[in-house]
C-alpha cells in the first residue's frame, strides 16, 4: 500500500471536506512516477470505492468537488477524466464479483448514485462517460435509452469514420496500381484445383504474392484493396477457399468492410444481392469473421426480429 492509500484511509476515518480537498490537491500536484500508480487516481479510486462499499455518502464527495474554494477549477478536467476511468473499472469489478447472494446489487446502485450525483452537479460530462463506460452501465445510469442500440450506433459510427473510402479523381488515386490489382485478382483460380486464369495460373500463392507486392509498390489503401478482394470473392464464391488472400489483411478490419458493404444497400431501392449473403456465410464458415461482429450491420435488429417472431407466433 502506498502513502496515498494510507492518506485515503485516514481521511475516511476522520472525514472533513477540507481534508478531502487537501488530499486531492496534494495528489494532483505530486510528480508522476511511471513505475507507481497515479496518485490522483489512487485517491479518487479509494474515495469512489468507499462510496460503493457504503462507507461514504456520494453527496460528501460531490460537495467537495463542486466547491471552488476547496478544489481548484483547473484540476476539474483531470478529475473528470480520472473519475470516468475509475467508474469503468469499478463497474467491471462489481460485475466480476457479483454472485447470487448479492441481492439487490447494492454496490452497483451505490456506484450509479455517485455517477448520477456528479452528473447533476455538472462535475462530469455525459459525453465523456459515453466514451469510457460500457453500454450496459450507460443505460443503467440513464445516459442512453438502450445499450443495444447505442452499441450498434457505435459500431456503425466507427465503420463510417475509419473505413469510408475517399473518392479521388483518377490522377490522384493511383489508377495504374488499382488496375493492375483488378487484373491480378481476375487471375485467382476459382477453386483449389481449378486453374481458370487467363495466364493458366493454378497456384493461388502466386496471385497472393503479387497482390501483396502491388499494395507495397503502389502504396495502395489496404481498406480499398480489401474491398476489391471481397468483390472478387463475391463474384466467384469458390475463390474464398484461398484463405491466404483474406489473411493478408488485419482480421479486425474485415467485419467493418464487410458490414459497410451491407450498409450500402440500407434504404436503397435495390435489394441486397444474394451473392453478398453467400460471401458472408462463407467467411463465417471459415472463421474469418464472427457472427457477433457482423450482426450490428444487419437489418432488422435482434430486438426487432424478436418482435416480428412474437407477432407471427
Amino acid at each position: 500500500r502506498t502513502r496515498w492509500h494510507t492518506m485515503s484511509q485516514s481521511l475516511l476515518d476522520n472525514w472533513s471536506d477540507e481534508g478531502c480537498a487537501a488530499a486531492i490537491s496534494e495528489a494532483a500536484a505530486s510528480p508522476a512516477d511511471p513505475s507507481a500508480p497515479n496518485p490522483l487516481k489512487v485517491v479518487l479510486h479509494d474515495l469512489s470505492s468507499a462510496v460503493v462499499r457504503g462507507a461514504l455518502e456520494p453527496e460528501r464527495l460531490v460537495t467537495v468537488l463542486s466547491d471552488a474554494a476547496l478544489v481548484d477549477r483547473a484540476l476539474l478536467p483531470r478529475v473528470q477524466s480520472d473519475l470516468a476511468d475509475i467508474f469503468w473499472f469499478l463497474g467491471l469489478r462489481i460485475e466480476a464479483e457479483k454472485s447470487d447472494e448479492d441481492g439487490d446489487g447494492a454496490p452497483k446502485q451505490q456506484l450509479l448514485a455517485l455517477v448520477a450525483a456528479l452528473l447533476q452537479a455538472e462535475l462530469v460530462a455525459p459525453e465523456l462517460l459515453k466514451a469510457r463506460l460500457d453500454p450496459e452501465m450507460l443505460q443503467e445510469a440513464g445516459l442512453v435509452a438502450s445499450h443495444a442500440d447505442f452499441h450498434r450506433a457505435q459500431v456503425r459510427l466507427n465503420t463510417r469514420a475509419l473505413y469510408t473510402q475517399q473518392k479521388y479523381n483518377l490522377l490522384r488515386e493511383g489508377s495504374e496500381g488499382y488496375s493492375k490489382l483488378v487484373t491480378e485478382l481476375a487471375e485467382l483460380p476459382a477453386g483449389p484445383r481449378d486453374g481458370t486464369s487467363t495466364r493458366g495460373c493454378t497456384r493461388a500463392a502466386e496471385v497472393v504474392a503479387n497482390v501483396q507486392s502491388l499494395i507495397g509498390y503502389f502504396d495502395l489503401d489496404p481498406n480499398r484493396v480489401l474491398d476489391l478482394v471481397l468483390e472478387a470473392l463475391e463474384a466467384v464464391p469458390s475463390r474464398a477457399s484461398h484463405r491466404s488472400l483474406v489473411e493478408l489483411f488485419n482480421p479486425q478490419y474485415l467485419p467493418h468492410v464487410l458490414g459497410f458493404k451491407f450498409q450500402f444497400y440500407k434504404g436503397e431501392a435495390e435489394a441486397t444481392p444474394l451473392s453478398l449473403y453467400a460471401l458472408c456465410g462463407l467467411l463465417l464458415k471459415q472463421g474469418a469473421v464472427e457472427l457477433e461482429q457482423v450482426l450490428p450491420h444487419l437489418e432488422p435488429s435482434l430486438p426487432k426480429l424478436r418482435e416480428m417472431h412474437a407477432a407471427d407466433v
